[in-house]
């Protein structure tokens, strides 16, 4: 049997792994470059996925982290998440998780938020660190260029699927300028966040059956690391949810990094947005958390990603095309610029050499006052939170994909022989839950010989 691996982020590089010395034959094909030529500024694309230089945040969880307790019991999910992360744990060498274990002060941490309409989700969490997850994407990197089975093609842009009679028979690519087709048995499409244009095209020629996913758009806030001590002492990660009283829309904290640093992301195309992520072995004074606003569009809008775009390239106009913005809250309220002076004299520093900025230039008034009564709300179970020093950099953008409809196998229900995949198929948006997508399918190609 030949398989196709498109994409090798989180959800690729565990579908390989799993098919390493068995009776198949995978071709992996990255549209990036490999690790040896892979650098920082390649945030999204290259072996490793958008996962490569992130901090390597793994929640243990069924609660967030993707939708695919919808395709599964939950209890099943547990075991498949425990699995990954047995794979994560193996290759890393990391072992210890970083949330605590402390029931009673983590109660005492959901009472207290829910008092002020926070509702705290709190997960079991394995921190990595940026330098340990780019470990472990080093060495699976040399286990699957070793594996005898295995072949994989960098710079290797896949440029269509192949399809007779609703079936897949193989894929379109290009490598090194020439064209080719090839055929597979099965096609396991894991494209990850910066395949979501791909993805798209995909659905749109091949009818594929979908639904639209939320954008996520806000931004990434940058407090003293003992302001949310608190929080991060026991549980490392704080998972906040909050539904605000004028819009009634959620806002969520997402990629909480303590002593972590803020980082600039760069996109498809050359967008650029911001990050954060945070080292095992190295600390800053600060942490960052982003602060992101869930919206789901209807009809007659049916692209969000194209929204999503359009107020990033807006933040990059602004700041010159080369960085992203930052603001300190208090001229946040204000509603004026903050300037290098402002900069240089605030209490809270920097971890960023952003461009100091207005973000209600880019942002829309509903974003400006979700993100305004959230800050508050934060600040009644963190003091220190709605301070005018604290720093708010922009924007923030998640791109999720239209989600695939796939059954629990990951199998494409209007295509066959098609396995969707991660957080390009729309069905994840993290790194467990990912992983988890691939060994799936994985499982169910090997369970079909």
């Amino acid at each position: 049997m030949k398989i196709a691996i498109i994409g090798s982020g989180s959800a690729g590089m565990t579908a390989a792994y799993n098919l390493i010395d068995k009776d198949v034959t995978v071709d992996m094909f990255e549209k990036g470059n490999g690790l040896e030529s892979r650098n920082r500024n390649e945030v999204m694309e290259g072996f490793g996925g958008a996962g490569a230089y992130s901090d390597g945040k793994l929640t243990l969880t069924t609660e967030y982290g993707g939708w695919l307790t919808d395709y599964m019991p939950e209890r099943e999910l547990e075991e498949l998440i425990k699995e990954a992360d047995d794979m994560w744990k193996s290759v890393s060498g990391v072992l210890d998780l970083s949330s605590g274990a402390d029931y009673e002060a983590t109660k005492n941490l959901q009472y207290e938020c829910s008092k002020h309409g926070l509702r705290l989700y709190p997960a079991k969490i394995r921190h990595l660190g940026t330098d340990n997850c780019l470990l472990f994407i080093e060495r699976l990197y040399e286990m699957i260029k070793k594996a005898e089975n295995i072949n994989l093609f960098c710079n290797a842009n896949v440029t269509d699927l192949i399809v007779e009679n609703d079936t897949v028979k193989g894929i379109e690519l290009n490598i090194n300028g020439i064209s080719e087709k090839r055929y597979y048995d099965k096609v396991i499409a894991g494209v990850g966040r910066s395949g979501n244009a791909w993805m798209q095209d995909m659905v749109r020629k091949y009818s594929i059956k979908n639904d639209l996913n939320p954008v996520d758009i806000g931004v990434r806030v940058e407090v003293p690391r003992a302001i949310t001590d608190k929080f991060t002492n026991n549980l490392y990660e704080f998972k906040i949810k909050y539904y605000t009283s004028e819009f009634e829309d959620e806002v969520r904290t997402f990629c909480v990094n303590p002593g972590g640093f803020i980082s600039i992301e760069k996109n498809t195309g050359g967008l650029l947005t911001v990050n954060g992520h945070s080292y095992k072995n190295r600390h800053s004074d600060n942490t960052n958390f982003a602060l992101l606003v869930s919206t789901k569009f209807t009809e007659p809008f049916d692209e969000p990603l194209k929204y999503g775009r359009y107020i990033a390239n807006l933040s990059n106009m602004l700041a010159g095309g080369d960085n992203v913005i930052v603001q300190r809250y208090g001229d946040f309220v204000r509603g004026r610029r903050s300037t290098e002076s402002r900069i240089r004299k605030n209490f809270v520093r920097p971890t960023l050499n952003a461009l100091p900025g207005d973000l209600s230039f880019v942002l829309p008034y509903r974003y400006l006052h979700n993100l305004r009564e959230t800050i508050e709300q934060l600040d009644k179970v963190m003091p220190g939170m709605a301070d005018p020093n604290t720093l708010m950099y922009g924007v923030e953008v998640k791109f999720y994909s239209v989600r695939i409809k796939v059954d629990k196998h990951m199998r494409a229900e209007s295509l066959e022989n098609l396995y969707c995949t991660g957080d390009g198929a729309g069905l994840t948006r993290g790194i467990i839950q990912a992983s988890v997508s691939g060994l799936i399918a994985a499982k169910d190609i090997l369970q079909s010989k």
